[in-house]
């Protein structure tokens, strides 16, 4: 059957975020195991502070892993709704067979309870109304499931700061002690001037380890929670994206028969009734929509004609008029050669007459 490659694909999109996670886990070990030393000793500075935040950071790797896990046993259940649903639809499976493996032998309590509303709002008969706020309720139900992690990510931040602000107290104070034990012991020998001073140092140096360790664990803790963070987000919405299509696919055709009515139908249920006039409504909106389009493009061709039209009316008459201003100005030349031609036959005249006449 084709819904068994497509369970597979499914569950392998789900489970490859899982596999990052795991993946991306076992390498920050194997850079812990590595530099093990420098950051036991590190750990060690403050270690109330610092196994606070290495706690925070496990419940909120243990809480995202749990997460995932239940992210992809969702798809696992959605797959076989899809099945359910679409043997129903060719007919190989009872509709009310279907409906009691949908609605009521699904084992993610989750999804039951979505498909659960899914069919009362369709068998109320106000799916195009109610359906799209209750599949935009999955991407709110995503949210508030990482509102933990996300607060995890901002308080290892927040403890990391925290502990960067205490050793930078305890380093003032050891530093503050330091000049203090230098200023009574000025009549002292040299070396046990130095001795003492190496032993003042211990304070401030031992804060300025406790500032940087809760910085170090604090942020590393945040990039790697928030990594889980992005993956269980990935897993999320292509989990819900899932539904969606479930939904609109195969739950809402299958829910929601068009029923033809002739003359030889006695008797409608409500609900059929209900699921032919929203379909019938449905029809005659996009009808309307497509009717008013129309009309709208037809308008604006019927505009555009228009003023084509007065566009060549306009060329036309300007056409007429550069016409008109050619002919007088070859009325007013042929005019003014005219009168060019008189006056040369008139000074050509009187030379003329003088020419031929005799001598004297």
């Amino acid at each position: 059957m084709p819904t068994i490659p497509l369970e597979r694909r499914s569950n392998r999109g789900a489970s490859r975020y899982l596999f990052r996670c795991l993946l991306f886990l076992a390498a920050l070990a194997a850079l812990g195991v590595f530099f093990q030393q420098p950051l036991t000793t590190a750990f060690l500075t403050n270690r109330y502070l610092n196994g606070t935040i290495g706690i925070a950071f496990l419940f909120g790797v243990a809480y995202t892993l749990k997460a995932l896990t239940g992210a992809l046993l969702d798809v696992r259940a959605a797959d076989q709704a899809a099945a359910v649903a679409l043997q129903a639809r060719r007919r190989e499976l009872p509709l009310h067979q279907a409906d009691e493996a949908l609605l009521g032998n699904v084992r993610r309590r989750g999804v039951s309870d979505f498909l659960r509303k899914v069919h009362r709002v369709v068998s109320h008969g106000d799916a195009s109304a109610t359906l799209p706020y209750l599949l935009d309720s999955l991407a709110t139900r995503g949210d508030d499931q990482r509102a933990l992690v996300r607060y995890l990510v901002g308080a290892l931040v927040l403890l990391g700061l925290i502990g960067t602000f205490y050793g930078l107290l305890l380093t003032i104070a050891g530093v503050r002690d330091v000049i203090g034990g230098l200023a009574a012991e000025q009549a002292t020998d040299a070396m046990t001037l130095i001795t003492h001073f190496k032993d003042r140092l211990t304070a401030p140096l031992g804060g300025m380890g406790t500032s940087f360790s809760a910085s170090l664990f604090g942020l590393l803790g945040a990039l790697a929670l928030g990594f889980l963070e992005l993956q269980l987000f990935h897993a999320q919405n292509d989990h819900h994206a899932q539904l969606e299509a479930l939904v609109v696919s195969d739950l809402v055709p299958l829910w929601q028969p068009v029923v033809t009515v002739t003359a030889q139908t006695e008797t409608i249920s409500p609900r059929h009734l209900a699921a032919l006039l929203q379909a019938t409504t449905d029809r005659l909106e996009r009808v309307a929509a497509t009717t008013e389009y129309l009309a709208n493009r037809g308008e604006g061709i019927t505009r555009i004609a228009e003023q084509i039209a007065s566009l060549g009316e306009r060329i036309e008459s300007l056409r007429t008029t550069l016409q008109n201003v050619e002919n007088d100005r070859t009325a007013d030349l042929r005019h003014e050669l005219r009168v060019i031609a008189r006056l040369l036959e008139q000074r050509s005249g009187p030379s003329r007459e003088a020419s031929h006449a005799p001598p004297a």
